[in-house]
């Protein structure tokens, strides 16, 4: 019984210490049916990865603020969970004007929120994860194991895959894959622009999410593991002031399926902003989202 109470005390002191660690933001939710987790990562200069350098990201004077570099949304049901890649690109509207989902961000965490309800889409819980969070979170699990399938690199990012096939990825290498906006391939021995995808960052963050949760899952059964990788996220993340450690510990086993991109219009020409459509809004539907707020 004594060995049983010294191990309930650790666990609270460890917890305490966890939660202790999790940024906390006030927010002014809007939720609806199920939960959902609206999931940002950032894009901010004040905190880049172990290791990186200002040349490789530019400075907060160069990049000033953060911006939703990736929103992903994860719906849950008694049906189980399903999760949104949302294009940074799509416009929507916010209290004075319209603007892109990427740059709500820059105003606070409440414009994206009002922002996203606009458009149709509740927010139960949120968590915002900066580029140096995201690549120590990756590192905590031992990497990703993630499928290339062809050669592919992005000067721009750091991005170098020189052969297709399972590819097992550090932090770092993560993050260049979740930024990728300019890939090139090897073709007629030579990198030559790849096919442009303006769904390429929405789709490989699809990507990256689902082999980090696998990754999670196999820590679950390594006790050394898990605890670096909770001690990793709780120090990487920011949340919404009504988001406790037990809902994150209950985000971090969930099983997801398929993670789909949300669709919307195809850029015109070389402009960035793209526009929600019948589509859209029929995908929302089918997914059980909607927001009154």
């Amino acid at each position: 019984m004594a060995a049983v109470a010294a191990l309930a005390v650790l666990l609270g002191v460890d917890a305490a210490a966890l939660d202790a660690r999790i940024d906390r933001f006030e927010v002014d939710l809007h939720p609806g049916a199920g939960t959902t987790w609206l999931v940002v990562g950032l894009d901010s200069r004040a905190d880049l990865p172990a290791g990186a350098t200002a040349e490789q990201f530019g400075t907060t004077d160069e990049v000033p603020g953060s911006r939703a570099d990736v929103v992903l949304l994860l719906h849950e049901t008694a049906d189980g969970t399903r999760v949104l890649s949302v294009p940074r690109d799509v416009v929507v509207w916010t209290r004075s004007a319209a603007s892109r989902l990427a740059l709500t961000w820059l105003d606070g965490p409440q414009v994206t929120v009002d922002a996203l309800c606009q458009l149709g889409i509740p927010t139960d819980h949120v968590v915002a994860v900066d580029l140096a969070g995201f690549a120590a979170v990756v590192d905590a699990v031992g990497g990703l194991d993630v499928d290339v399938p062809a050669p592919v690199r992005d000067t721009y990012t750091g991005l170098r895959v020189d052969q297709p096939g399972s590819h097992h990825l550090d932090g770092t290498a993560a993050l260049a894959m979740v930024r990728s906006r300019h890939p090139e391939e090897w073709a007629d021995g030579q990198w030559v622009p790849a096919p442009v995808d303006p769904d390429g960052r929405a789709t490989a963050a699809g990507t990256v999410l689902t082999a980090l949760v696998d990754a999670g899952h196999r820590a679950a059964v390594r006790p050394w593991t898990l605890q670096a990788l909770a001690w990793s996220g709780t120090g990487a993340v920011s949340v919404d002031s009504g988001t406790s450690l037990a809902d994150l510990a209950g985000l971090a086993g969930t099983d997801i399926g398929p993670v789909e991109v949300l669709p919307v219009s195809a850029p015109k020409g070389d402009m960035l902003p793209r526009f929600p459509t019948d589509e859209t809004r029929q995908a929302l539907a089918d997914a059980g989202l909607s927001c009154q707020g």
